[in-house]
C-alpha cells in the first residue's frame, strides 16, 4: 500500500484563512463528510486484535460514540486471551454493535471464552456472521457453536489447545465418538455451509449413517485426523468440488504393519462406497490438494481432474501413487519425489504414466532431485525413458524441474556426441518448437550452459513436439550446470477452478 504523507498544517491554515465564508462552510462539511467515510473505509479491512495494546487503539478509534463506526467493521480477528476490565467492557459493547461482521477469527477460543464468558454471549448473538474460524477449541466453543445464531457458509475448527487435543481429554468409547462427528455437530448450516476445515478433529469409529446432507459444501480440508472414514462425509456432501486432507500418516509407510493398516482402511473405505445401499461416491469432486498416503487412505473411487500432492514422494510411496492415479486419472497432476521417481524397479512414474493412471493426463508439474547416494541412476536414460512416457500421452502443458547431483559422470544421452565435457558452447541459441496450432504465440527463452551435457535439454524437448505450454529446467551442481527451455503461449490454458500457483513449479 502507498503510503502518503499528510498535508502540512500550516498550509491547510492558510487555504482556509484565504477563502470566503462560503468555501469555508465547503471545507467543514467536506471534513465533516470525511470523519466519517475515512472512517467507514477503514473499518472495511481487516481488523486485527492481537494484542491488548491494540484493543486501546481500536477503541480510542471507534470514538465516544463507539456503535456509529463499529456497525462498519467486516472482518475481525481476535488474537489476545486476556484484557483489562476496562477494555473488555468498552470492546463488549462494540461488538454488539458489529451488526455487519461477516468475518470472525478467534485465535484461542477456549481461553479467551473462559476468560470472559459474557463475550461468548455477546459475538453468539450476532446473526451477520457468514465466516467462522476458531482456533484452541474446546467445550466452550461446543458451547458457542450450538448458541451461535449466524447463517454460516464457511466454518474452520482447530481443536488443538496449548497442551493437547480437546477430544483426546473426553476419553471416549468407539460408540460415542458419533455424536462429535462434523456432520450432526454442524448440522444447523447444513442449508447454508460451502467450506469447512477439520483440524485436530478426530473421527474415526464405526459410525452410523447420518442423514444430514449439505447440498452446498463444496470445499472440505481435513487436517491431522486419525483414520477418517469416507462414507460419511460422501453421505453428508455429495456435491463436494475440493478435498483436502493432511493426517499423521504421511510416514506412515515405514514398517510392513503400517502399511498393511493403511491397506486395510483403504479396503474398508472403497468397500462402503460400492456395497449395496451404500454413499457411491462424489460426483463432482475436481481437486484434491495435499497428502499422497491420506487420498490412498480414503480411497475415493470417483475421477478427480486436477491432483497436487504437497508432499515429498520416495520408493515407499510408489505403490501408492500408482493405485491413487488408476482411480483417479487426472487431467492435471503436480508432484515432487526424490530419485526413485524415476529409479523405481516396478513403479517408477515412467512406468506408471504408461498405464491407465495417465489416460486422460493434460498437464504435469513434476519437480525431481536425482541427488543419490546409495542408488545409482543413468541419468539421460530415465529421462529418455520420462519423454518417451510423456509422448504417448495428449499432454501440452510441462513443467519440470530436474537436479542433478551426482559426483560420478553419467552417460550421456543418446545423440549426444560431445566428445568431452571442456566441449565449445554452442553457437547461437537453439530453437525450441513454437505451438503450431490456432492463432497462439509462444514467447520462447533459452538460457543454459552446456558443459552439462548429461542432462540434454534439447533432446528431451525434441522427444515431445506436442507441447504448446512448457517450462523445462535442468541443474546441475557437478559443474554448475543450468538448462532451461520455455514455451509460454500468450493466453496459457490453465487448470480451470483452482489457484494457477498450485500448478506452478
Amino acid at each position: 500500500m502507498t503510503s502518503i504523507l499528510p498535508l502540512n498544517l500550516d498550509i491547510l491554515r492558510q487555504i482556509a484563512w484565504s477563502s470566503d465564508r462560503q468555501t469555508c462552510a465547503a471545507l467543514i462539511q467536506s471534513c465533516r463528510f470525511f470523519y466519517q467515510e475515512a472512517a467507514k473505509r477503514v473499518l472495511h479491512d481487516f481488523v486485527n486484535l492481537s494484542y491488548p495494546r491494540d484493543v486501546g487503539k481500536f477503541v480510542r478509534f471507534l470514538g465516544p460514540q463507539p456503535h456509529a463506526r463499529a456497525r462498519y467493521v467486516r472482518e475481525l480477528r481476535i488474537g489476545f486471551s486476556r484484557l483489562s476490565l476496562k477494555d473488555l467492557r468498552a470492546l463488549e459493547g462494540s461488538f454488539a454493535q458489529m451488526d455487519h461482521l461477516e468475518t470472525l477469527w478467534i485465535d484461542e477460543g477456549e481461553e479467551i471464552f473462559e476468560f470472559c464468558p459474557s463475550l461468548l454471549e455477546t459475538l453468539a448473538g450476532l446473526t451477520s456472521l457468514r465466516r467462522l474460524r476458531v482456533c484452541s477449541a474446546g467445550e466452550l466453543t461446543w458451547i458457542f457453536l450450538k448458541a451461535l445464531k449466524s447463517d454460516l457458509i464457511s466454518i474452520s475448527l482447530n481443536w488443538m489447545g496449548s497442551d493437547e487435543n480437546w477430544f483426546a481429554e473426553q476419553g471416549l468409547d468407539d460408540d460415542d465418538w458419533a455424536v462429535f462427528h462434523p456432520v450432526p455437530v454442524l448440522a444447523k448450516w447444513r442449508s447454508t455451509l460451502e467450506e469447512l476445515t477439520c483440524e485436530s478433529w478426530f473421527t474415526a469409529s464405526d459410525l452410523p449413517v447420518f442423514t444430514d446432507v449439505y447440498p452446498n459444501m463444496r470445499r472440505l480440508t481435513i487436517e491431522r485426523d486419525d483414520f477418517p472414514l469416507v462414507a460419511p462425509y460422501i453421505t453428508a456432501y455429495p456435491n463436494l468440488a475440493r478435498l483436502s486432507v493432511q493426517t499423521d500418516h504421511v510416514e506412515d509407510i515405514r514398517y510392513p504393519e503400517d502399511v498393511e493398516r493403511l491397506h486395510q482402511h483403504r479396503a474398508l473405505n472403497i468397500g462402503s462406497q460400492q456395497a449395496v445401499g451404500g454413499p457411491g461416491t462424489w460426483q463432482h469432486l475436481g481437486e484434491y490438494v495435499g497428502s499422497l498416503v491420506d487420498l490412498y487412505l480414503l480411497g475415493p473411487i470417483c475421477n478427480i481432474s486436477r491432483i497436487a500432492f504437497t508432499t515429498q514422494m520416495s520408493d515407499r510411496h510408489l505403490e501408492l501413487l500408482s493405485a491413487v492415479l488408476s482411480c483417479a486419472q487426472p487431467r492435471h497432476l503436480k508432484l515432487e519425489g526424490d530419485v526413485s521417481l524415476f529409479g523405481h524397479p516396478t513403479h517408477s512414474l515412467p512406468t506408471i504414466l504408461l498405464g491407465p493412471a495417465s489416460s486422460r493426463l493434460e498437464s504435469l508439474v513434476l519437480n525431481v532431485d536425482l541427488e543419490t547416494e546409495d542408488t545409482p541412476l543413468d541419468a539421460g536414460a530415465a529421462l529418455t525413458a520420462l519423454a518417451s512416457a510423456l509422448a504417448k500421452l495428449s499432454l501440452r502443458r510441462l513443467r519440470l524441474r530436474v537436479f542433478e547431483n551426482d559426483p560420478q559422470p553419467s552417460p550421456r544421452w543418446p545423440g549426444d556426441f560431445s566428445e568431452s565435457d571442456d566441449s565449445e558452447p554452442e553457437s547461437g541459441t537453439a530453437q525450441t518448437r513454437a505451438p503450431r496450432t490456432g492463432d497462439t504465440r509462444a514467447h520462447v527463452q533459452d538460457t543454459h550452459q552446456p558443459e552439462d551435457s548429461e542432462l540434454d535439454i534439447d533432446a528431451f524437448m525434441g522427444a515431445l513436439p506436442l507441447l504448446t505450454d512448457a517450462i523445462v529446467k535442468f541443474k546441475s551442481s557437478r559443474r554448475s550446470g543450468h538448462r532451461e527451455r520455455t514455451i509460454v503461449p500468450e493466453r496459457a490454458d490453465l487448470p480451470g477452478g483452482c489457484d494457477p500457483r498450485m500448478f506452478e513449479i
